[in-house]
């Protein structure tokens, strides 16, 4: 067992080598293509297919497919797509090893291909170093394939499978969970797909048995995405339970189908092989698992996503909830409730300000709030994208607006920089005259005087702006003569520039917004 658990240990590790270096070489490019290449449902189905292959991982093509989802640059019902592909894509380790892994020695073949690319990583130019890891992940991927093998060998003398029957509906039942705790313990479905081909040709389980686990591989894949999405937006949640539950029917499907799948698998591997072949017979299995999967589920994908978003409602923010889609036909009215929309963020930004730097330290829901109001400035964002502006007074006023929120965006970088706090530590003075400043702000907001917030930024900037040319200078010729130490100067310095960046952006914001405002004069 110790040799199996280092085969498994070896190959996970081969895995993740050659999937890392993958991405390094072709990461931006995959990035690019699943952005531009997911349009349509099969589109989106080929690009899951493809990035898969390439990547030879399904979670990380899942997780990349969560994390673009999260960030709105793909819609749920093109991720559910992407998916289904990937799925497919993940088939391909099965062929792989099924073909090659028992066909020839191993361990012949993968040392000379490790020692290469480990040569490579250590001698080769910085752009070639990157491929020495992925032959040394795919030197060791074989490695542990044949580690794996020679374990199985007299595995089966310790773990007996004859019991579990799979006649049985408990014992067929038991190898699906067995297969699901493999893959979630492994976090790689290749990895316990290995593990289950190489127990299959030494003998330790038989082809039954491995096409139950199998199919709770497939389940059992779905786990590192689900984990990936808590927290995460809920369109990200719709993407990993899309993943689970495209698995899941999927998985009752060919079970009540079971011997169908099998005389229809070994008539395929007989007209590929020749004779039935259980190895390429198990990866011909896995593969029609994700094809029936995806017949089955694609036509279905529109209604499906729909389902999904009804049990899985956004979450309504509470700064745009006055833009109304309804609107945008009525230039003037969607501009109108966008202007009243980023007053309510300057505002939010403003308490969460204030309490900054009374408090000096961050509150446990700070991020939160930052989030809520960057969130905010998306949804306003597509919202203005629909609103066409016709009169040059109208076109002036949809500028100022989008100009506005340029500046809020830039303004939830800054609360977000590190030297927020050491802006209150080591410029306490200047902070609580911020303070004094963005109290009588708040008070006009609630009074809606834009135009004496934004002469009260305006002559806050100014001033700012003189006091961090002025102490910018003073800090560096301190340290220069050996008053100060050059990293606290370098601290100071960082810091001023943050207040600096941090009053321009909200007097720029609100002189924007004062502008849209001077146009309804």
């Amino acid at each position: 067992m110790i040799t199996v658990f280092g085969g498994i240990g070896i190959f996970l590790l081969g895995m993740s080598m050659l999937t890392n270096g993958l991405k390094e070489i072709a990461g931006e490019a995959l990035k690019r293509w699943l952005n531009n290449f997911t349009k349509g449902t099969f589109s989106s189905l080929f690009t899951g297919l493809v990035m898969t292959i390439l990547m030879q991982s399904s979670t990380a093509t899942t997780l990349l497919t969560v994390g673009f989802v999260s960030a709105g640059l793909i819609s749920f019902s093109q991720s559910i797509g992407v998916i289904i592909g990937a799925n497919i894509g993940s088939t391909s380790t099965g062929w792989i090893i099924s073909l090659l892994g028992f066909k020839i020695s191993l361990q012949a073949m993968s040392l000379p291909i490790i020692g290469i690319g480990a040569f490579m990583q250590f001698i080769a130019p910085v752009n070639i170093k990157k491929y020495g890891g992925v032959l040394v992940g795919f030197g060791l991927l074989f490695l542990g394939i044949d580690f794996l093998q020679q374990g199985m060998n007299s595995a089966h003398d310790i773990i007996s499978f004859e019991s579990l029957n799979t006649n049985s509906f408990f014992s067929s039942f038991l190898l699906i969970l067995i297969g699901i705790i493999m893959t979630i313990i492994m976090q790689a479905s290749s990895a316990s797909m290995a593990a289950t081909l190489a127990a299959l040709f030494s003998g330790a389980i038989d082809y039954e048995q491995a096409a139950y686990l199998v199919i709770g591989q497939n389940i059992g894949t779905t786990a590192t995405a689900l984990f990936a999405s808590i927290g995460s937006s809920i369109a990200a949640k719709r993407t990993a339970i899309t993943h689970l539950l495209f698995n899941i029917i999927t998985a009752i499907i060919i079970t009540i189908f079971f011997k169908y799948i099998l005389i229809i698998t070994e008539a395929i591997t007989v007209s590929i092989s020749g004779n039935f072949d259980e190895t390429l017979g198990l990866a011909i299995f896995h593969t029609l698992f994700s094809v029936i999967g995806a017949i089955l589920f694609v036509p279905f994908i529109k209604p499906f996503a729909r389902f999904l978003e009804k049990l899985l409602p956004e979450k309504e923010n509470a700064l745009t909830k006055d833009l109304d889609s309804n609107l945008v036909s009525v230039p003037s009215a969607a501009l109108e409730v966008s202007y009243k929309t980023l007053i309510q963020m300057m505002k939010q930004l403003t308490l969460l300000l204030l309490e900054l730097i009374q408090t000096k330290k961050v509150p446990p829901y700070f991020d939160k709030k930052l989030d809520e109001v960057e969130e905010a400035i998306e949804i306003t964002r597509k919202f203005l994208d629909s609103v066409q502006s016709s009169s040059t007074k109208i076109r002036n006023k949809h500028i100022d607006i989008i100009h506005a929120l340029d500046h809020l965006h830039r303004l939830v970088n800054v609360f977000r920089e590190k030297q927020r706090l050491e802006a209150i530590n080591l410029h306490g003075a200047i902070m609580n005259q911020l303070h004094e400043t963005m109290f009588l702000v708040d008070g006009y907001f609630e009074e809606n005087e834009i135009f004496e917030i934004e002469k009260l930024l305006e002559q806050d900037s100014q001033k700012m702006a003189e006091e961090r040319r002025r102490r910018r200078n003073e800090y560096l010729e301190r340290s220069v003569v050996n008053e100060t130490q050059i990293d606290v100067a370098v601290s100071k310095v960082q810091s001023i520039l943050w207040i600096d960046r941090l009053v321009y952006h909200y007097w720029r914001a609100s002189a924007r917004l004062a502008s849209y405002q001077d146009d309804e004069r």
